[in-house]
């Protein structure tokens, strides 16, 4: 499955970006994954050795940045946090 990315992203998202030395992605390809329909990711980025994607929360119908991970072969969301600076405390 390859994924294409919204690349645009505000100026306090370029700055914690920069800050971080964050890698926008704009695409990406994934073997196996186990999304819902509202979790194909909008945005992406690499965060250290992390891949974090924006989804849509089903629960709050709003957007939240989540943690890319991959348990027997199939990649899905571990992790969800609200903001860039909640993500930046919980990894």
């Amino acid at each position: 499955m390859k994924v294409k990315f919204n690349t645009d992203y505000s100026v306090e998202e370029l700055k914690f970006f920069k800050e971080h030395n964050c890698e926008i992605l704009s695409e990406i390809s994934l073997s196996k994954t186990n999304f819902k329909e509202s979790e194909v990711p909008q945005r992406m980025f690499k965060y250290g050795g992390v891949y974090i994607a924006e989804i849509m929360d089903d629960e709050t119908n709003n957007f939240v940045w989540a943690v890319l991970s991959k348990q027997k072969a199939i990649y899905h969301f571990s992790a969800y946090y609200d903001c860039l600076e909640a993500l930046e405390q919980g990894l």
